[in-house]
């Protein structure tokens, strides 16, 4: 079976609509984290080891510029993407809808993505993203953290959120702003409780990660993000890592764990990432010995194996 065949991919979706190759660039409004700044942050995070290295000013258009140089040889078009931090937040909103309301008309831009918690968009600021894609003609997405639909999970890990209210504001979305197009991003190996009187962390199960995933799959959602936890410096997981035994997720369980939540998602919905990345040296743990286009190799050959393909055991209603 080809690549496209088994599973609907980002690379397959920009494709089809654009017809060429379409990149992604990093855009940072220096905002931070507002999640941090109230309520200190998810624990496994550290924003700099999302930070590419062509974001070397505050400039936006320079920003976009240095981006666009850095990756012409292998795309054609891109997307503008807020990235770091939450730049849709009562403290950030605003200025984030101005560097958009110029990047977005670049006729290299296909359009714009935001990072996004789902406690924090407001009604005025979706209805001016909106408005914004309908009149250019352009996609907006937001990237919509989730990481666990499992409420022990959230907690340990201060997500901010539970998943009743992430889905109730998904729903709120596609039902109000139907131009938004929504990728959910979770995280596979969380931890979801600490036991003191053997110094350890418990993680996720297998069970509690493909729930997640069926759960995202029973939403409007239009694309997902999978990412395996990395333990990175400068995150409240490095300290907890050093301390207690915090076992993380081998690359033969993760492959194996991908394939079979292919499997159970929804064929429509578009996946938009296989395995994460932290970049540099702030990685502590998992150090994967296969790089990750070996690990995407391997998640298509297990799924040939298994002779299953996106959707091929979901059995969940389709919305649309």
């Amino acid at each position: 079976m080809e690549n496209k065949k088994i599973y609907y991919s980002f690379s397959d979706y920009v494709k089809k609509k654009f017809g060429v190759k379409v990149g992604k660039i990093s855009i940072d409004t220096d905002f931070g984290c507002a999640h941090k700044a109230n309520d200190g942050g998810c624990r496994f995070c550290n924003l700099n080891s999302y930070k590419p290295p062509y974001i070397i000013e505050e400039n936006i258009e320079s920003q976009w510029i240095n981006g666009v140089n850095n990756y012409k040889n292998r795309y054609q078009k891109f997307y503008a993407y807020f990235q770091l931090g939450t730049p849709l937040s009562p403290l950030a909103s605003k200025e984030s809808l101005m560097y958009a309301n110029k990047l977005i008309y670049f006729d290299d831009c296909v359009g714009l993505m935001f990072g996004a918690r789902s406690d924090m968009l407001e009604e005025n600021v979706l209805k001016e993203l909106n408005d914004l894609s309908a009149s250019t003609n352009k996609e907006i997405w937001l990237e919509m953290g989730l990481q666990s639909s499992n409420e022990e999970t959230s907690k340990f890990i201060n997500r901010g959120h539970d998943y009743k209210s992430f889905s109730q504001m998904v729903e709120h979305i596609k039902s109000n702003y139907t131009n938004l197009i929504i990728c959910t991003h979770i995280i596979f190996g969380l931890p979801k409780r600490l036991i003191e009187d053997k110094k350890a962390i418990e993680l996720e199960t297998r069970e509690d990660m493909l729930k997640t995933v069926k759960d995202i799959s029973n939403l409007p959602i239009d694309a997902v993000k999978f990412h395996q936890l990395d333990i990175v410096k400068g995150s409240y997981f490095e300290k907890l890592f050093r301390e207690y035994s915090f076992p993380t997720i081998d690359e033969d369980f993760y492959i194996e764990l991908i394939a079979d939540s292919l499997s159970i998602i929804k064929d429509n919905i578009i996946i938009a990432r296989l395995v994460g990345d932290s970049l540099g040296d702030t990685l502590i743990a998992p150090k994967w010995k296969k790089s990750k286009g070996e690990i995407i190799n391997l998640i298509i050959k297990t799924m040939s194996k298994k002779n299953i393909i996106q959707g091929s055991q979901c059995h969940i209603e389709k919305h649309r």
